[in-house]
């Protein structure tokens, strides 16, 4: 992969303000293969290819697609076809016959066939609305120190950069310029000093920042993955492999868990929650059922109905999937509703969640 890719996953800052990210194609997979078999049995092997990577970015479990549960999602894959393309492309591709002509099969999955079977296998579903990463990342090679950013970037963070959008993630880089040079340092990030992290960080506004350090040294590989949250809360990883690859994909992998499980949650009949949310600051109809529309959109919801209009003030009663500490991870990576504590003397404190709208998503 060159660095014109890694440009197009990543992207490069033009403005200092990134939040959640509508992530598109969770459905959709692009595989390719060899001409070496008939087209009903390589679009046989395609479909279940294009599943199983699916199922990866919609429950962000990379680990749990295995085993059983792999097999049996090949199985069942061509029936969750919506609908497919088969290309010819003019690079050849290795087979046991050496390099022969390839083809490239688009996979468009249905949602609910994909959503379903993941429920059935008590594995989450992650919504498209996803948290913005910021990912600072440095790289020991052989006692050299380096950041890698927009404007230098490196082999490592252009395979983090692939192997996170095959999980799903809504990465970027830092531009690396002169203000975050004069901000952080590579000893910085490699020591993970959170503090001065954060501090560097504050300029892109992300929902979340992670850094990644990775070394090779004498033949021998090895990382660690640390991720800091908004709220404070943080975790680290230790990362294993054989091969630089295989680190950077174990820090993709790890870090769309952390996310999947904060924000996505397994859907069936014994997870099944109601709160009561009140907002205030509805001043039309139309703001109301742009309210209502936006929590319908959350990927832990399944119901929102209208319990009272109160002049500004509308309360909705809302059903979800898993506890409610998710749906309130959730909420805050939109502008539009600020959480909005109610004092606890107040009558309805202990009956509602409250929030202020803020017009902005």
């Amino acid at each position: 992969m060159n660095f014109r890719i890694l440009l197009l996953l990543i992207g490069v800052f033009s403005v200092s303000f990134v939040q959640a990210v509508t992530v598109k194609g969770l459905y959709d997979a692009e595989i390719n293969l060899p001409v070496t078999q008939s087209e009903s049995r390589m679009l046989n092997e395609a479909f279940g290819l294009a599943a199983e990577r699916v199922l990866i970015k919609v429950s962000g479990d990379r680990v749990a697609i295995t085993g059983d549960v792999l097999a049996q999602a090949k199985k069942n894959a061509s029936t969750w076809v919506a609908q497919h393309s088969v290309t010819s492309l003019s690079e050849l591709l290795p087979s046991g016959n050496g390099l022969v002509p390839s083809k490239q099969v688009k996979v468009t999955f249905y949602q609910a066939s994909i959503d379903s079977f993941l429920s059935q296998n008590n594995l989450p579903v992650w919504g498209d609305n996803r948290p913005s990463v910021l990912v600072w990342v440095a790289n020991d090679n052989n006692g050299i120190r380096a950041l890698s950013g927009s404007k230098s970037p490196s082999s490592v963070l252009n395979q983090f950069a692939y192997f996170s959008n095959m999980v799903g993630l809504a990465i970027y880089a830092p531009l690396l310029d002169d203000t975050d040079r004069s901000n952080i340092s590579a000893a910085d990030v490699w020591g993970f000093f959170e503090d001065t992290i954060v501090n560097a960080s504050k300029r892109y506004q992300t929902d979340a920042v992670a850094a990644l350090r990775v070394s090779s040294y004498v033949g021998h590989v090895g990382g660690s993955l640390l991720v800091l949250l908004k709220n404070g809360e943080t975790e680290r990883f230790v990362l294993n492999g054989e091969t630089l690859d295989d680190v950077v994909e174990q820090a993709s992998t790890q870090l769309a868990k952390a996310f999947s499980s904060r924000y996505a949650s397994v859907r069936n009949s014994n997870s099944v929650n109601k709160l009561n949310i009140q907002v205030i600051g509805i001043t039309s109809y139309n703001v109301m059922k742009r309210t209502q529309s936006y929590l319908e959109t959350i990927g832990v919801v399944r119901n929102v109905d209208l319990v009272q209009v109160d002049g500004e003030k509308v309360e909705f009663s809302v059903e979800i999937d898993g506890d409610k500490q998710k749906l309130f991870n959730s909420i805050s990576l939109s502008h539009l509703l600020v959480n909005l504590p109610l004092n606890a003397l107040e009558s309805d404190a202990s009956r509602v969640v409250s929030y202020q709208y803020n017009g902005a998503k």
